[in-house]
């Protein structure tokens, strides 16, 4: 349970990492609380320890959950350690940065987005309740030349993504020497193209499945910058190719075009950041922007809407999806490296409005905040109490003192049954003992 709000403070509302000490860093902690998930009861106990350091920033922790109801009695959770993905668990994350040019993430993803998003938008994958996937992401990025990668999973992949950037004027001395272009490659190999009955040996649900590619080409120049101010206009154009499996989205072909502009301020108040996005698609039959997105694992196999109780693919919402036009929008401000407040807001031809919020706070006499709540194609204001539209993740937080703190933490996760997936209900507390060589 902790690693999935780990997840959910860390998307795009993760505060802005502080400088590395000068000296390495131990510290390390203990929780033991009580959940329940659902109707089920469980005990939950968790170790973990870090190492911080200029260069390298490494946790591992021990999570366990013994279950207190349910049909097989008392029990440790066993779906948490039945396949191989479930041990890499075991690495809470490693963060390296040998300078500021170069950065490699392994562990779960933290909101990763790769160029403008219009392929990989704020991607996590902390919503299935069963299945735990450690990710991969890397990036360096030189005066002219840049490279990004990212997989979802290490053990057993399903998405991997590619971007390189190059500035072909960077050597000039006038305003277009920022001009930036790229390439992005992505693939999901096993997309889902239809549902079938029943679920297979992992427990997931038996799915017809085929590679899906996405390829995408952008680029943006500063139209205005100064310290700390930059307008940024930037464009992507977008193909995506299905395979003929695809029966629910039959064009296979299609693609999108983006547009937008991106406007960075400096402090509104002392030591706060603004950035505002909005930009413009054009969406071809069956193209979805952003496809692996922060409702991605979500979306792939949830029903589409209350109306339509059969279980869709993404690509099938995206093909019954006739209006050719979106806009997206995103305000992301930061304040003093800890407070941090991000929403994004979708609205795509005829699927309705779709929301992303995060809040991050610090520690304010002893309370601190940590929260992320999105829906999903809301046609109507009756669709806001959907808990098949909805992922919502929030931590509360009180230091009792130096060592000890009380921790809350609530949220939706999805599960695996012989129909599809279902949307779950979480409440955890416990108390948590920490400390610091």
């Amino acid at each position: 349970m902790r690693s999935l709000l780990l997840a959910a403070v860390c998307l795009c509302a993760a505060i802005p990492a502080q400088a590395a000490p000068e000296t390495p860093e131990i510290n390390g902690g203990f929780d033991l609380g009580l959940g329940v998930l659902d109707n089920d009861f469980y005990a939950a106990a968790q170790a973990y320890v870090s190492y911080r350091s200029t260069p390298l920033d490494v946790a591992g922790q021990l999570p366990l959950r013994l279950m207190l109801t349910g049909d097989d009695g008392v029990r440790i959770r066993r779906q948490d350690w039945d396949e191989a993905s479930d041990f890499t668990r075991l690495l809470r994350y490693l963060d390296w940065r040998p300078n500021d040019q170069i950065r490699l993430r392994l562990g779960e993803p933290t909101g990763v987005t790769l160029g403008h998003g219009a392929i990989v938008d704020h991607f996590y994958n902390a919503t299935d309740l069963d299945h735990y996937k450690t990710s991969l992401a890397f990036k360096w990025q030189g005066p002219r030349f840049g490279v990004e990668f990212f997989n979802n999973d290490v053990v057993n992949w399903e998405i991997m993504a590619a971007r390189a950037s190059y500035r072909p004027l960077g050597d000039t001395q006038s305003w277009v020497r920022d001009l930036q272009v790229a390439l992005t490659v992505a693939v999901d190999r096993a997309a889902p193209t239809g549902a079938a009955a029943g679920v297979d040996e992992t427990n997931q649900p038996i799915t017809l499945r085929a590679p899906l590619w996405l390829y995408g080409v952008d680029a943006d120049i500063p139209l205005w910058r100064g310290t700390e101010r930059q307008l940024l206009l930037y464009t992507d154009v977008v193909a995506m190719s299905h395979s003929p499996a695809f029966a629910e989205a039959p064009n296979q072909n299609t693609g999108g075009w983006h547009v937008g502009v991106q406007l960075q301020l400096p402090a509104i108040a002392p030591r706060t950041n603004l950035t505002m996005r909005l930009e413009g698609v054009y969406m071809g039959h069956g193209y979805l922007p952003g496809y692996f997105d922060n409702l991605y694992e979500v979306e792939r196999f949830q029903a589409q809407a209350a109306q339509n109780p059969e279980q869709r693919t993404k690509l099938a919402w995206a093909a019954q999806n006739s209006g050719p036009l979106g806009v997206r929008a995103q305000v992301d401000l930061v304040a003093d490296s800890a407070w941090r407040f991000t929403a994004l807001l979708a609205l795509l031809g005829q699927d309705g409005l779709s929301t992303q919020l995060w809040l991050a706070t610090p520690e304010m006499a002893g309370l601190s905040i940590h929260a992320h709540w999105g829906q999903q194609h809301l046609q109507a204001a009756s669709d806001m109490g959907a808990i098949s539209r909805t992922s919502a993740l929030a931590e509360l937080r009180y230091r009792i003192g130096a060592a000890l703190s009380a921790v809350l933490q609530a949220g939706t996760r999805w599960q695996a049954l012989d129909d599809g997936y279902a949307a779950r209900r979480e409440v955890y507390g416990a108390a948590r003992l920490e400390w610091r060589l």
